[in-house]
């Protein structure tokens, strides 16, 4: 398919081509017979190419996603006034020697303006998924393979790979491991005193046992206040980057699916940024795909 041609003047300016004399200077023409003439010597220079898109979904102006032509990846922006899911419109693009010619169509297959499937799809892909296993037992790890593809800092803010976001999933992997071992010793060892407590008759050490459930439920407390922070960011995030309005709560729905459905949004937001369809999960890694695995985010 050949370059689509420019046809909405609103949406990019149109392309001067100017007619000079021989001078340089631009003659006076009078005629219609002058105009046909200077036309037909001056050798006018090749117009911009164009490339047709079809809308994946009704974005806003200066809304950008990524495409792809025979191969080769662009950024497309959207032009002035937005456009309606299913519409064709035109984007510009410099062939050079790289150059790529046809229909250009989304490049990745992250739906645009929805989510890839419900908040409660969470054994879509079966009960054994380590998705589901690891939302429901090991959230923090689940949510830094997200952030990781997203290339997201460990706070929910955007990176790069040069920069804090390589840190990401290692940083949450730590406050996972200090959780979890943490958690457990003040268990155990709660446990233990109120037994020597419970055998020895000592208020002293049922008191002691006391204090370190006390302090085991402030701890997971705290971790879970700051896993709902960071998910809650990174779902705005990801709603943001794929153009995808709240349907519900608005103005907090990323707060309140963070905190009353914990692990189902974790699961939906890694479902939406992952092609498990095609590629097998892992439990751990950095992204919790298969290393084969494209990025599709």
């Amino acid at each position: 398919m050949t370059p689509a041609k420019h046809k909405d003047a609103h949406d990019y300016a149109p392309v001067a081509v100017p007619i000079c004399g021989d001078d340089g200077e631009h003659p006076l023409v009078e005629s219609l017979v002058g105009v046909s003439a200077i036309a037909d010597s001056v050798s006018p220079e090749p117009a911009q190419p164009y490339l047709e898109v079809i809308a994946p979904a009704t974005l806003p102006e200066g809304y950008t996603f990524e495409a792809e032509a025979n191969g080769h990846a662009f950024t497309v922006r959207v032009p002035v006034g937005g456009v309606e899911v299913g519409q064709k419109f035109s984007v510009p693009f410099l062939p050079g020697s790289n150059g790529y010619t046809g229909c250009a169509i989304p490049r990745s297959s992250v739906p645009v303006g929805h989510w890839k499937d419900g908040l409660c799809d969470c054994f879509r892909l079966g009960v054994i998924h380590p998705v589901v296993w690891n939302a429901c037992f090991f959230p923090f790890l689940l949510l830094g393979q997200v952030m990781h593809r997203l290339k997201l800092t460990w706070l929910g803010g955007e990176g790069n790979y040069t920069d804090r976001s390589v840190t990401t999933f290692t940083v949450l992997a730590i406050i996972a491991a200090v959780h979890f071992c943490t958690s457990w010793v003040l268990y155990f060892t709660s446990i233990w005193f109120f037994i020597l407590g419970a055998l020895g008759d000592s208020e002293a050490e049922l008191e002691e046992s006391q204090n370190l459930a006390n302090l085991r439920s402030l701890l997971n407390f705290s971790f879970a206040v700051l896993l709902v922070v960071i998910m809650a960011r990174a779902r705005c995030r990801i709603r943001s980057r794929y153009g995808i309005p709240e349907r519900t709560c608005h103005g907090c729905e990323d707060c309140c699916c963070a905190f009353w459905c914990t692990c189902c949004t974790i699961s939906q937001m890694a479902r939406h940024t992952a092609d498990y369809e095609n590629y097998p999960a892992t439990c751990c890694g950095e992204t919790g795909l298969s290393p084969n695995a494209p990025s599709i985010v």
